[in-house]
């Protein structure tokens, strides 16, 4: 019976985790895009700010890229006969959301050169991405019995 619950919660994990990786990527390039357009129109506030654009490319990229990244957690994840451990993937759902978020809030709010106190919400972001990054290869590692 326990085994039937730790592999129901693996599959709802997965379930969110791959939700959130698609959603993610869409929204932040459905931001990109928005970017792009501020600078074919020559929106002023966005091209002569360049600590604003710096930020805002930077979230763009991270989001883009962690929520890909969230997607190949949760296919990784499936074909491993042993869950991924749940803090690894909570961590990775968080990072996933507190570093691009970080950066985007930074760049709305800052001062002239440097980012606003929104940036805090990066370096622990960081840590919780390659903490779950590194659990997922090394669950990968386990299952393959590598050494």
């Amino acid at each position: 019976m326990k085994d039937t619950d730790n592999s129901s919660k693996a599959n709802a994990w997965m379930g969110r985790a791959l939700f959130q990786g698609w959603l993610s990527v869409a929204l932040w390039m459905t931001i990109g895009l928005l970017l792009e357009g501020l600078i074919g129109y020559k929106i002023p506030a966005y091209l002569q700010d360049d600590t604003r654009r710096e930020l805002f490319r930077l979230a763009h990229a991270h989001g883009t890229l962690l929520g890909l990244v969230l997607i190949a957690a949760t296919l990784t994840t499936q074909h491993l006969s042993t869950p991924l451990p749940r803090v690894a993937g909570v961590a990775l759902q968080l990072g996933s959301v507190l570093m691009p978020i970080g950066f985007l809030l930074a760049g709305v709010w800052h001062t002239e050169t440097d980012p606003g106190l929104a940036i805090w919400l990066v370096p622990p972001g960081a840590l919780m991405v390659i903490f779950g990054v590194v659990s997922t290869a090394l669950a990968v590692r386990q299952q393959l019995k590598l050494d």
